[in-house]
C-alpha cells in the first residue's frame, strides 16, 4: 500500500474546475393543458407550511393521517399545502379562477401568481374575467395589491351570491368562532363597494360562456366548484371541496379541519368524487399541486388520482 501511495502523490493532477452553484428551490410556473378548444393554465402561487396537528383531520386519529403522509413519502410532522389558481383561455375571454393569496402576511412561500403568470406569458391586465369560488384568504387576497388597488385592472370579479351575503353579515360574524372573526374583515376590505367591478352568481349559472357553477358547500357557506366544457370535452374544477389528494380524495369519508360545515363538506366531495369517477371527468383542484389536474378511479372505500402527465 505503501508503494501504491507514493506513486500515486507523483501524478501530476490537473485542477478541478469550479463548481457550479447550487441552483437552490426551483419551482415551476405553470402547467398547461387543453379542453376542448380551450386553454388552460394552472398557475403556481406558492405554498404554505404549518405543523400538522389533530385538528387537521379531526374524527380520524392522527396517527392514521401520520401513516397517510408517510404512504404518500411526506414528512409526517409538516403540511405543505400548495396552491395553484387556474387561467381558461376560451379564444374570445381570459378568465383567471380564484387570485391566490397575493401579498398576504405568514403566507409562507406563497404570493407568487403575478410573477408566475409573467412568466408564463400573462399579464395580470390582461385578464378579462376573475371568478372566486370563495371568500377564504388564500382565494381573494391577491385582487388588491397592498395599498388596496385591483391587480387585474381590466376585469369583472364574480364572486358567490352566498359567499357575499354570508361574509358581509354583521349576525353571522358576531355568532362565528374567533378565529374566523378575522375572515368577515377581510372580505368587506377586499369587496368594498366602488372598488372593483364586481357581479354576483349562483348555484347552476353560467358565470361566461363554457363554465357554470356549482354548488359545493361545506368548506364554506356559498362554496362553488365549476364545469368546464369545451365541445365534447370536460373539466371538473372542485376548487378546495378535496384537499390534499393523498388525505380526501383516498380518503373522501374524512372531515376536514378547514370546512366551515365538516359533515356538509363530507358530503359534498363524495358526490363530486362520485360523478367524476363515473363519468371519467378531468378533474382539478386548488390544492393537489403540480399537475394539479387528473381521472379519479374508484380504490376501495376512496378513490385514487391518476394525475395528468407533465407536457413534452
Amino acid at each position: 500500500m505503501a508503494a501504491v501511495g507514493a506513486a500515486s502523490a507523483s501524478l501530476n493532477v490537473a485542477p478541478a474546475w469550479a463548481a457550479a452553484p447550487l441552483g437552490g428551490p426551483s419551482a415551476p410556473p405553470a402547467y398547461q393543458f387543453k379542453v376542448g378548444s380551450f386553454e388552460v393554465t394552472s398557475v403556481f402561487d406558492g405554498a404554505g407550511r404549518f405543523p400538522l396537528q389533530p385538528g387537521f383531520v379531526p374524527d380520524t386519529p392522527i396517527e392514521q393521517v401520520r401513516s397517510a403522509f408517510a404512504d404518500a413519502m411526506r414528512s409526517t410532522e409538516t403540511v405543505e399545502n400548495p396552491y395553484t389558481p387556474m387561467i381558461i383561455n376560451t379564444g374570445q375571454r381570459l378568465i383567471l379562477v380564484d387570485a391566490g393569496n397575493g401579498a398576504r402576511p405568514n403566507a409562507g412561500t406563497a404570493g407568487r401568481l403575478v410573477e408566475n403568470m409573467n412568466r408564463a406569458g400573462i399579464k395580470p391586465e390582461q385578464i378579462d374575467l376573475v371568478i372566486i369560488s370563495h371568500f377564504h384568504p388564500d382565494h381573494i387576497f391577491g385582487l388588491k395589491t397592498a395599498d388596496g388597488q385591483p391587480v387585474f385592472t381590466n376585469a369583472e370579479v364574480a364572486v358567490p351570491e352566498r359567499e357575499l351575503s354570508f361574509w358581509f353579515d354583521e349576525g353571522e360574524e358576531s355568532r362565528s368562532a374567533e378565529a374566523r372573526k378575522a375572515n368577515f374583515g377581510l372580505a368587506r376590505r377586499i369587496f368594498a363597494p366602488g372598488t372593483l367591478r364586481m357581479r354576483t352568481y349562483k348555484g347552476g349559472d353560467e358565470v361566461t360562456p363554457g363554465i357554470t357553477a356549482i354548488d359545493a358547500p361545506g368548506h364554506s357557506p356559498g362554496h362553488m366548484a365549476f364545469r368546464v366544457q369545451s365541445g365534447n370535452d370536460g373539466l371538473l374544477l372542485l376548487s378546495d371541496t378535496a384537499h390534499l389528494p393523498f388525505l380526501f380524495v383516498r380518503n373522501p369519508e374524512w372531515t376536514f379541519g378547514f370546512d366551515m360545515d365538516r359533515e356538509l363538506g363530507r358530503q359534498t366531495r363524495r358526490k363530486l368524487l362520485d360523478q367524476a369517477a363515473a363519468d371519467r371527468l378531468p378533474v382539478a383542484a386548488f390544492h393537489w399541486g403540480f399537475p394539479n389536474v387528473g381521472h379519479v378511479k374508484r380504490a376501495g372505500n376512496g378513490f385514487d388520482l391518476v394525475r395528468l402527465p407533465w407536457p413534452t
